[in-house]
């Protein structure tokens, strides 16, 4: 049966008639067939019943007196039948009594009957032979004698004359079919024809509007039936789409309208937020540096400042003021980091870290504060938590310090637990539970729902017990989801509350020979047989390590200097025995462990000994500076025994590390290096700034010679020696980064090895500054405000420090002279800055404020000719430019109505308005008079 659903209207429709006729006459066809083929057999029984009937009643004394001729005779006379085929007679018993066939079946001998021959045999025996499609019809008959049954009668019929007349007869009614179907064929094409024409004009006619979308044409009929009712529909609709076009064709021309009205606005809108967008990040980074830059006078001055010999109240007071100094800095810090984190600018970090070590820190970290409150502070760490992962160790360490810290802050007695579990883990990444759990004050269902929301607290009332800007928590939310986690409070079992957090943490990045961590399934071995080289100038430290490495079975040389070390594994490798490892300590007189080891691996024979480095906390060198230096390991002293196994016992995989970029400067003569001064280039252009940093780096015992641009920091490089350079970023005629690149450029020309390590001092903190730096061609990054003790760390990561170096604790430092106190007015100076910058120095505070007022006081009057320049200029840059500078300047010595007027004047130069800034300067200029009368007199006071 074809399928219509693919046919067109025309061919099925004739189909469908053919098939109905052609049915029909097949079903004519068959009933006659059949008829006739039962007819036919019917007349041939009827026949040969009446036949045998009269041969078995002649045949019935043949059988009783054993004639057989007779029976023969009766037998043949059948021959006048031409049907007849055979003919047998079969006396009681069944065994053949005559036969007879017909010319042309002779030698077909009939077989004989069985015994039983009665009636139920003779009527199977018909029933058998009466099979509809058989071409021979067989008939038993009994015969009968005068008493009983003497014998049977079978007669056979040829049926083939009868079944040629039904194919006759059929073949005609074929025939007569088959003349019928084509008669049906031009019928039904003519009557189709009439149904599908209309029909196909409709398809054609929606054919034609929907590919030309013209809704004025019309299908034309004469038709009265339901066609013609289809098509004045199909008409109809046509109309009604023509209208209803026409009114969507205004209506679009009014949305098109709409939307390029909308379009403009939505344009000039996200010009806008684009625009107040980058002003958020320029004001950010302003004022990251603007804040970080009187801090670093204030934090600095205060640290200085208890170093002194202060009075009990003195020194309370001070002591408030830095931390006072220290929670602005994390309040400043919050900001920074929420407003980056809105953004979108803040970015996870995905690198190794031993996750014990970070649980084992701030556990050490935060101990103290517990028990200063007289609560304890447990951590309950499952053993199956893995050693190595990979992850962002500093966001890791930013959450549990933001939870701990609020679970001390709001609990007063009782104890605070924190719990790490497994919540779920696979062949790729593990999913880590963090839990704090408190007996504090405990938090409400209705702050539950708002205690993760920006700038909110449990407690919004005014009269709170507990400070904070509610940033805290919404930072964490926003990190632990930027981490794949989720973060939750629940309340406590009896008491209190129950922060948790859940983050991802990557397993198959973890790098086995990362620093400081094993990975899971790294391959270890023995330590026996391994040389190691122990390098520490602390006899009784190194005696100590060879002992505990011996005990590992391990062939063991100590060497008491960098020099010595040198010496022994190139002495070693060109005996063919070179030391598989060495154990540098940080601290060494003469260098540093960070320089050993770049040594190290700069000379190819040593190049293949692995660098485990020993140091501590505060020297501790960054991943950039260990790569750099060739270090394989860092450990920060005092080091465990499982993590020294752990670091000796991983085998390194893939080539040598090649050279590092940063080779030590050559090493001073023995007996020489502790006598002899180490100098420090300082680029700074802040006057205060300068006095501040060089009287940190002389507290330290170093040298410094200052440089006011980058531009001569540049030529001071080129005609002076220096052991570091503490590079400022921001300064006039050349920034620091363009020096840095000078000189790194230099070095490179002149085919020099890269031998002056430059830090980077900025009061930037954003996020990528530190990249910056490094990429320009720095090597370490400071950012403002830093304290002495933070100098210090940095710098002797890259030289070693004199021996005498500290910060001074017991001696009073100078004060100022209550004469002199008295000639300053409140509202010109403040007194306590000079007294910040006096702290500064042990023995010559009272020359360094003389110094500190004469650079401002000499510097000052130039920086205000500029500005009335670049105020008649109308040249907005050069105005925020000085006006910052001196704003810094100014608050440093105590002028704060002249920084409050300098920040004014530099906010309109931020603006890009000079519109009132001629008033300004005037104020800035009649201030600077009394700010400079009042500093006079203090200066004849005190000489």
């Amino acid at each position: 049966m074809p399928t219509f659903a693919r046919s067109s209207l025309y061919r099925t429709l004739t189909t469908m008639s053919l098939l109905s006729t052609g049915v029909a006459l097949v079903c004519v066809f068959v009933a006659f067939t059949v008829a006739s083929v039962l007819n036919g057999r019917a007349n041939e029984r009827q026949q040969l019943s009446s036949l045998a009937g009269v041969v078995a009643a002649n045949s019935a004394d043949a059988l009783v007196f054993n004639d057989r001729n007779l029976a023969r005779t009766l037998l043949a006379s059948l021959e006048a039948k031409g049907e007849i085929s055979r003919a047998a007679l079969y006396d009681r018993k069944g065994k053949l009594f005559a036969a007879y066939s017909a010319p042309g079946h002779a030698g077909e001998e009939p077989s004989a009957l069985l015994d039983a021959v009665d009636d139920a045999f003779l009527a199977r025996a018909n029933l058998e032979s009466a099979r509809l499609w058989s071409p021979r019809m067989r008939l038993y008959r009994a015969v009968a004698g005068a008493r009983s049954q003497v014998g049977v009668l079978v007669i056979e019929v040829d049926l083939l004359p009868m079944w040629r007349d039904i194919l006759r007869s059929s073949a005609v009614l074929a025939a007569a079919m088959c003349a019928s179907l084509l008669v049906s064929l031009v019928l039904a094409r003519r009557f189709t024809r009439s149904i599908a024409a209309p029909v196909t004009r409709l398809i054609q006619t929606a054919q034609e509007v929907s590919s030309s979308q013209n809704y004025t044409l019309r299908v034309p009929h004469e038709r009265r039936d339901e066609l013609g009712i289809l098509i004045d529909s199909f008409n109809d609709m046509l109309a009604q789409i023509e209208g209803r076009g026409a009114a969507l064709t205004l209506h679009r021309d009014e949305l098109e309208r709409q939307v390029s009205v909308r379009t403009e606005q939505l344009e000039r809108a996200k010009n806008a937020a684009e625009a107040a967008s980058r002003a958020k990040s320029a004001f950010l980074a302003t004022m990251s540096h603007e804040i970080r830059t009187p801090m670093n006078g204030v934090l600095g001055m205060t640290e200085m400042l208890l170093g002194t010999n202060l009075t009990e109240a003195q020194r309370n007071y001070t002591r408030l003021v830095k931390r006072s100094g220290e929670h602005l800095l994390v309040i400043i810090n919050d900001i920074l980091d929420f407003s980056k984190i809105e953004a979108g600018k803040l970015t996870i970090e995905y690198i190794n870290f031993n996750l014990w070590d970070l649980l084992e820190d701030i556990h050490t970290v935060y101990t103290p504060q517990a028990q200063n409150k007289g609560i304890a502070l447990d951590f309950d760490i499952a053993n199956d938590i893995p050693v190595a992962i990979c992850g962002d160790p500093n966001r890791l360490r930013q959450i549990m310090a933001n939870l701990l810290g609020n679970a001390i802050k709001f609990t007063e007695q009782g104890r605070i637990v924190a719990r790490v579990r497994v919540a779920s883990e696979d062949s790729q990444a593990v999913m880590l539970r963090f839990e704090v759990h408190d007996t504090g004050i405990g938090i409400s269902r209705e702050a539950r729902g708002r205690l993760f929301e920006a700038f909110s607290q449990a407690d919004d009332s005014t009269t709170r017990k507990f400070g904070g800007t509610g940033l805290g928590l919404a930072i964490s939310k926003q990190l632990v989801e930027l981490m794949g986690g989720a973060i939750g409070v629940d309340n406590g079992a009896k008491q209190g509350s129950v922060f948790w957090f859940t983050v991802s943490f990557d397993k198959r990045r973890v790098d086995p020979d990362a620093p400081g961590v094993v990975a899971p399934g790294s391959q270890q071995h023995t330590l026996d047989g391994m040389r190691v080289l122990v390098v520490d100038e602390d006899e009784t430290t190194r005696i100590a390590l060879e002992r505990h490495l011996a005990a590992w079975d391990l062939a063991c040389e100590g060497a008491a200097g960098a020099r010595a070390a040198l010496d022994l594994l190139a002495t070693h490798a060109r005996a063919g025995q070179p030391f598989d490892a060495a154990l540098i300590n940080m601290e060494l007189a003469q260098s540093s462990g960070l320089l050993l080891a770049a040594t190290i691996k700069a000379d190819p024979l040593t190049r293949p000994t692995r660098i485990v480095l020993l140091s501590p906390e505060r020297l501790a060198a960054d991943p950039v500076q260990r790569r750099e230096a060739g270090v394989a390991y860092q450990l920060i002293e005092p080091a465990r025994a499982a993590d020294l196994f752990a670091c000796l016992g991983t085998r390194p995989r893939g080539v040598t590390a090649p050279a590092p970029q940063f080779l030590p400067p050559p090493q001073a003569p023995r007996g020489e290096g502790s006598a002899r001064v180490r100098r420090v280039l300082l680029a700074e252009d802040n006057p205060v700034n300068v006095e501040v940093a060089k009287a940190m780096l002389e507290s330290l015992g170093l040298q410094a010679q200052v440089a006011r641009n980058g531009q001569e920091a540049l030529e001071a490089t080129r005609t002076n020696a220096f052991e570091a350079v503490l590079m400022d970023c921001q300064m006039p005629v050349m920034d620091g980064f363009a020096a840095t690149a000078a000189i790194r450029r230099e070095e490179q020309e002149a085919g020099r090895p890269r031998t002056l390590p430059i830090i980077a001092i900025t009061a930037n903190a954003l996020q990528g500054d530190r990249e910056a730096c490094l990429a320009a061609g720095m090597d370490d990054y400071l950012s403002k405000p830093f304290t002495q003790a933070e100098l210090a760390g940095v710098i002797g990561r890259w030289i070693a420090l004199p021996l005498s170096a500290s910060v001074h604790h017991g001696e009073a430092a100078p004060t100022l002279p209550i004469e002199a106190r008295e000639v300053i007015q409140r509202d010109v100076i403040n007194a306590r800055a000079l007294d910040n910058i006096r702290a500064l120095s042990q023995q010559g505070g009272d020359a360094l404020v003389q110094k500190v007022v004469a650079a401002y006081v000499g510097d000052t009057p130039q920086h205000l000719r500029t500005l009335r320049e670049a105020v008649g200029g109308q040249d907005a840059a050069t105005i925020r430019r000085v006006a910052h500078s001196l704003k810094s300047a100014s608050a440093n010595v105590g002028a704060d109505t002249l920084a409050r007027l300098c920040k004014d004047l530099e906010q309109m130069g931020r603006n890009a308005s000079v519109s009132g800034a001629a008033p300004l300067l005037t104020d800035m200029e009649e201030e600077f008079q009394a700010v400079r009368a009042s500093l006079n007199g203090l200066l004849e006071k005190e000489t």
